[in-house]
């Protein structure tokens, strides 16, 4: 599938399936905004790594049990990217 030219906001992205799914999306050509709550550092790693795909990345931290960030993210992420086309809802608590 091609992604080329399309923007995604992946919630829950600073570590595991979020972050994979993050990665993948560029891979797909996807420029893509990581959301983190908690975990900086994997989705700062995963932005480094998207930008040496060629690709926009973002990453942005909000508590989404706040409904004021909650509300905040997609428009932080359209912002950053020039527009937003998807969401991937990953976010979660393990």
């Amino acid at each position: 599938m091609d992604l080329s030219g399309r923007k995604m906001l992946v919630t829950g992205a600073g570590t595991g399936i979020g972050r994979g799914v993050a990665l993948h999306l560029a891979l797909m050509g996807a420029d893509v905004a990581l959301h983190y709550s908690h975990s900086s550092e994997g989705a700062l790693s995963a932005v480094d790594e998207i930008c040496a795909m060629g690709r926009r990345a973002s990453a942005l931290q909000a508590d989404l049990g706040d409904v004021t960030q909650a509300l905040r993210l997609p428009h932080e992420a359209a912002d950053a990217l020039g527009g937003l086309d998807g969401v991937v809802n990953n976010a979660g608590i393990t």
